[in-house]
């Protein structure tokens, strides 16, 4: 039984006391350090894709969180799970919601496992040290709500 759970355990991905600590390369090829955007504030870094209409009904308001907080250190990082094929769709959907915060694309899923996504859309929370202390799967209308409380507990 406790070799069971040791291996449960040890297969979680990022465990809870690990550093959230990712390279990432934006769609503008900007290559960004997870550790050094939740330095100041809190890093929210969400999962989404352009088939997933939660996803693209909670865009908007993740826009707004990143306008309304940016200048208090909140960073926000979109990580697009469309396939390869679809690279184009996500630009040019990234570019007609005038997304303010970087996007990255995960098409091979990579990142997504690493953090033991389940269902997009997929939001981490992570406070300046690191730690994810808040995770938030789905979307549906009033969740932004309960998303900015925890984001102004770590600003």
């Amino acid at each position: 039984m406790k070799i069971f759970f040791v291996l449960l355990f040890l297969s979680t991905g990022l465990l809870a006391q690990d550093e959230f600590n990712l390279k990432l390369k934006s769609l503008d090829s900007e290559v960004l350090d997870t550790k050094e955007l939740y330095a100041n504030g809190a890093l929210l870094v969400n999962f989404w894709a352009t088939w997933c209409q939660p996803c693209k009904a909670e865009i908007p308001y993740l826009n707004e969180l990143y306008a309304k907080y940016k200048n208090n250190g909140l960073r926000i990082v979109g990580i697009n799970q469309d396939s390869q094929k679809s690279v184009a769709k996500v630009k040019s959907f990234v570019s007609a919601q005038k997304i303010e915060f970087p996007i990255v694309l995960d098409t091979n899923f990579e990142i997504f496992n690493k953090v033991n996504g389940q269902v997009i859309p997929y939001s981490l929370l992570i406070n300046k040290q690191g730690k994810i202390i808040y995770r938030h799967t789905g979307y549906n209308p009033g969740d932004e709500k309960k998303l900015e409380e925890e984001i102004l507990k770590i600003l």
